[in-house]
């Protein structure tokens, strides 16, 4: 009886505890309204929460197991992570709305062409049915319509999605020069230069990073993600020092919420050997994004923290 008892406990799904905050990229601080947060599971939402005043959230009851993170506003998806939920230790996440545009303003003012896109019915009906098409993985037939609506001289944003689904279909020459159009469209649209600069990361084309985070800090000098990107370009060119003030600035411009940072300056520190200093930034990188814990290159990255040493 016991036996039976100890198998069916094992058998039962584990559930677990997801805490977290929805921050900004553009000053930190949490969402001007509340805002949706999903955990997903197989396309289907399994959880849901309401951020409260200060950004945070939390899903009790959880089971283990990996998700996509849904943040959004009305029917309007912000922005979307993979997530590990597991019973054994804490789990938090720290989701970032990113910045969508240079400078410091909330509402943008629109050109004339710009209204008569937005008041074109056809194509918001073909974006509408692109958006569906997307999210039941037939990505050919929504790139169709998004090129279609493309051709009656698309906003930055359209162009920017257009670049997002070629890269979902390894169209990677008409993903670059989807994004090229979408900042000739508005130079101050930054989600192209942070989606060229994260295939320039991914692929390891530092030079390359590097001129795209230079390019967009001319334009906003304020923009997280372009501080990290400097960071990582410079860490790889041997600019240590370089890539600590980009760091420090990233951190600094998301008030300490942001996880990414904290790993690029724990990779400028353990570079450098100050193996303290880098413990310390490792440390507070996993308690803000604790789904990296299983992974090899977080283990790996441990074990080289554990046995760091000054150079003899």
């Amino acid at each position: 009886m016991i036996s039976l008892l100890l198998l069916f406990v094992m058998l039962m799904p584990q559930l677990a505890t997801l805490e977290g905050y929805v921050f900004g990229e553009r000053d930190g601080g949490p969402p001007l309204r509340r805002l949706t947060v999903e955990l997903i599971d197989q396309g289907r939402a399994k959880y849901r929460k309401t951020t409260e005043d200060d950004g945070s959230f939390v899903f009790n009851k959880v089971q283990e197991g990996h998700y996509t993170i849904r943040v959004r506003f009305s029917d309007f998806v912000i922005v979307e992570e993979a997530v590990t939920v597991t019973s054994l230790g804490k789990n938090f996440a720290a989701v970032m709305l990113p910045k969508r545009w240079a400078g410091t303003r909330t509402f943008r003012s629109v050109t004339a062409d710009q209204l008569a896109v937005q008041s074109n019915r056809d194509l918001q009906e073909k974006i509408t049915k692109a958006v569906k098409l997307t999210t039941q993985g037939d990505f050919a037939g929504a790139i169709r319509l998004y090129e279609q609506a493309a051709e009656t001289g698309a906003q930055a944003d359209l162009w920017d999605g257009l670049g997002l689904l070629y890269l979902r279909v390894g169209r990677k020459d008409d993903a670059f020069h989807a994004f090229e159009k979408a900042i000739e469209q508005d130079s101050d649209y930054l989600l192209s230069y942070a989606h060229v600069g994260a295939v320039y990361l991914e692929e390891q084309r530092y030079k390359e990073l590097l001129a795209v985070a230079k390019r967009a800090l001319a334009i906003d000098s304020k923009w997280l993600t372009g501080h990290a990107f400097l960071g990582e370009a410079l860490i790889r060119t041997g600019d240590l020092e370089g890539a600590q003030r980009a760091a420090e600035t990233a951190s600094q411009l998301a008030r300490g919420r942001a996880p990414g940072p904290y790993l690029l300056l724990a990779k400028v520190r353990w570079a450098r050997r100050d193996c303290a200093g880098a413990r310390q930034d490792m440390k507070r990188y996993l308690e803000l994004n604790t789904s990296v814990r299983e992974l090899p290159e977080t283990a790996k990255s441990l074990e080289m923290l554990r046995t760091c040493g000054p150079v003899q």
